[in-house]
């Protein structure tokens, strides 16, 4: 009886077995091909049969655990991968596989990228990489530290991303994987981008699309759909946002395809970034709910978070300042300052713009000391914003210091980029190489098979289209860089000019100040023997202080755009006669004789502020007393053409240097800078009389006139 009995549980454990490696095998047939997240759930009911039967080997348990927690990672379900990769640790204390270690780390760093957690991930794909190359696994290698490089490019940390994607690519090319090596060029693709240095990932994206025809068929669909994606990515940074939205659409509804839930979150938060940029914001915040609403689906917080950022970035831009504070206090509230580090950093910095924008500068200082510890992620601004919210709290030496600290970090920053850069492309200068060789290695393959020869055909057919668009990109992105490198040079010399206004009207208003501080003293300790003529000198500085004051409001609404003009539509030759009554008995009093010439207009009309027109040719004639020999002449002269009138305003000796001709006006331009101060010019007066006839769409010029000294002629245009 005992011999049937044990004959008979022979029989039956070796039955179970023989069904439990077919199963087995079904399972592992499945895994590598399912799409849906359908198929997926029945992978998963036949992982736990499978375990549960407990009659596999500990390979075949290893491997169900790994494909299991790599399905759930797929699906968000992360309490289960969690539990998963939980059992397969536990099984690898009595199974020693290096293949199976560096698989477990790699699901942990792969779930913590996916979460967002990419400082968490950095340990667990170092120790992957580590031990596939101890088992000489050059895939899993080449895939381990592709991961890790794009945790570190998501930290920021571009030398180490080069540094790892210099080791996947190494691995890669061991492996004959020509998959794996487009993947690492379009991680490098995206640093380039980072970098701004555009042309470079384009000239990636071009390679990749000559290889995508000779990649197996199943293979295109994906590796177009990263192209699309790194051309949008790319239009993005060229501030083309509707292109790139155009690109992401085309990626999302490729997407749906693949069944990817969390790459259409990702993408279709970026098509709401897009729209943002182009004030869009109705259709914008239609993006953010839907990629809302899967992310809630799957459960990531850390991508939840995010959106939402997205959002309150949105809310600001809008102007809606309460709305973004509110969910941006949420947001950090929600955020580890350690483990979420660029998270927290880009919903900081937002909140304390939000604060700044608010005028809560007390709030927005605060939440600077928080993030103190991040400012070396982008110090400009960390110290930009220092600099508005001391300023705001009325610290004025704080705020001055913080600015030349921003100044410096800017400073800095460019240098560093500028070694990164240079990093970069002596790591590209390797890869090509790397390439050249391969080629050379793999010559006697070039020939395809027949049956390759219609999927190659529609593979050319859109390479060529494509690559049109790359090189329309590549002409584009070198004449914008042009024109930016121009508009940068006229920016400087712009800079360059304010700083020297600002340091002669500073030595201007310093000058008269000095003088009224003299004869006040002498007033105070009664070293003056005419109390009554000092304050006529006094009150002849003050006038004179308060013309140069009044100049610079003019100009300074001139530069801003707040130079209003009150226009109205008047009859050029009265007019004309209302000027010239207007300066002849101040000429008359300074001995000048005034010459009045007009020619006969039959019903000309211009439309002009008469006002600005009365302070331009009151400019003038202060000019000609303060600077014509006495006793002069002044010609006051009216004239027409087809299109326009012309004033002109001419005096006699003496006049200006050709030298000094073009400068005249120049703010605070003086042919004799000692005697015009001494006689109360400002420097302004022609710069004025420039904006206000520019202002009314009409030219002045300077010339010589007739009498020996200057003549400004003034050109409006007639309405017609």
């Amino acid at each position: 009886m005992k011999i049937a009995f044990f004959v008979f549980f022979a029989l039956f454990s070796v039955a179970a077995i023989g069904s439990t490696n077919a199963e087995f095998e079904e399972f592992k047939v499945q895994s590598e091909s399912t799409k849906t997240s359908q198929e997926r759930q029945v992978l998963l009911k036949k992982a736990d049969d499978l375990l549960n039967s407990n009659v596999m080997t500990q390979s075949q348990t290893a491997y169900v655990l790994h494909r299991a927690g790599l399905v759930c990672i797929r699906e968000g379900c992360f309490e289960q991968t969690i539990t998963y990769l939980g059992k397969l640790e536990t099984l690898l204390e009595s199974f020693d596989s290096l293949e199976y270690s560096g698989k477990l780390n790699l699901s942990r760093g792969n779930m913590a990228i996916t979460r967002g957690n990419h400082f968490e991930a950095i340990p667990y794909l170092i120790a992957a990489a580590n031990f596939f190359e101890q088992a000489e696994l050059h895939t899993l290698s080449s895939h381990a530290n592709r991961f890790l490089a794009h945790a570190y490019q998501q930290l920021n940390k571009y030398s180490d991303a080069v540094i790892a994607l210099d080791a996947s690519l190494e691995a890669a090319i061991k492996a004959e994987n020509v998959q794996l090596e487009m993947a690492v060029a379009r991680q490098k693709s995206a640093i380039y981008t980072s970098l701004d240095l555009i042309e470079k990932s384009l000239e990636i994206q071009l390679q990749q699309l000559q290889k995508i025809p000779y990649l197996p068929k199943k293979s295109q669909e994906f590796w177009m759909n990263d192209t699309l994606w790194g051309l949008a990515e790319s239009y993005a940074a060229l501030d083309e946002y509707a292109k790139s939205f155009d690109y992401f659409k085309k990626v999302y509804d490729m997407d749906k395809r693949l069944n990817g839930k969390q790459d259409q979150a990702v993408t279709l938060r970026r098509m709401g970034e897009q729209k943002v940029a182009l004030k869009q914001f109705d259709e914008a915040a239609e993006y953010f709910e839907f990629s809302l609403g899967i992310l809630n689906e799957l459960n990531v917080p850390l991508a939840i978070l995010d959106t939402k950022t997205n959002i309150s970035e949105m809310y600001l831009r809008q102007g809606k300042l309460q709305l973004a504070q509110d969910t941006l206090e949420t947001i950090v509230e929600q955020l580890d300052i350690t483990k979420n580090v660029n998270a927290y950093a880009r919903a900081s910095y937002l909140l304390i713009d939000t604060y700044l924008q608010g005028e809560l500068f007390e709030r927005a200082h605060r939440q600077l000391l928080l993030i103190e510890s991040l400012k070396d992620k982008d110090m400009a601004k960390y110290y930009g914003f220092l600099a508005q919210a001391l300023q705001g709290k009325g610290d004025l030496k704080g705020a001055f210091e913080a600015q030349n600290q921003m100044h410096l970090a800017y400073k800095n920053k460019m240098k560093e980029q500028g070694s990164l850069k240079t990093l970069v492309l002596a790591s590209e200068s390797e890869y090509v190489a790397g390439q050249f060789e391969l080629k050379q290695a793999k010559a006697e393959q070039a020939l395809l098979k027949a049956e390759q020869a219609l999927t190659r055909y529609i593979g050319f057919s859109i390479v060529a289209v494509l690559l049109f668009i790359i090189l329309f990109v590549l002409v584009f992105t070198r004449q914008r860089r042009a024109r930016l490198e121009q508009e940068a040079k006229h920016l400087n010399q712009a800079l360059e000019l304010k700083k020297q206004l600002l340091a002669d009207v500073s030595h201007e208003l310093r000058t008269p100040l000095a003088v009224l501080k003299l004869h006040l003293e002498a007033l105070e300790h009664n070293l003056v023997s005419d109390p009554q003529s000092t304050y006529k000198v006094l009150n002849q500085r003050l006038d004179n202080l308060n013309l140069l004051i009044s100049d610079i409001y003019e100009l300074a609404q001139a530069d801003t755009g707040t130079f209003n003009l009150n226009l109205e539509s008047h009859d050029a030759s009265e007019l004309f006669d209302d000027l010239a009554g207007q300066i002849e008995d101040v000429l008359c009093d300074h001995d000048l004789h005034l010459e009045v010439k007009k020619s006969s207009l039959d019903m000309v009309l211009l439309e002009v502020d008469a006002a600005r027109l009365h302070q331009v040719v009151a400019n003038l004639s202060r000019n000609s007393i303060h600077y014509t020999d006495k006793p002069g002449e002044v010609c006051f002269a009216l004239s027409e053409t087809e299109e326009a009138v012309i004033l002109s305003f001419s005096d006699s000796s003496p006049g200006v240097s050709d030298q000094d001709l073009p400068h005249l006006f120049e703010r605070l331009f003086r042919c004799d800078k000692s005697r015009s101060r001494d006689l109360g010019g400002s420097g302004l007066g022609l710069s004025i009389c420039e904006k206000v006839v520019e202002a009314h769409g009409g030219e002045i010029s300077a010339s010589h006139s007739e009498l020996g000294g200057l003549k400004i002629a003034i050109t409006l245009p007639k309405v017609l």
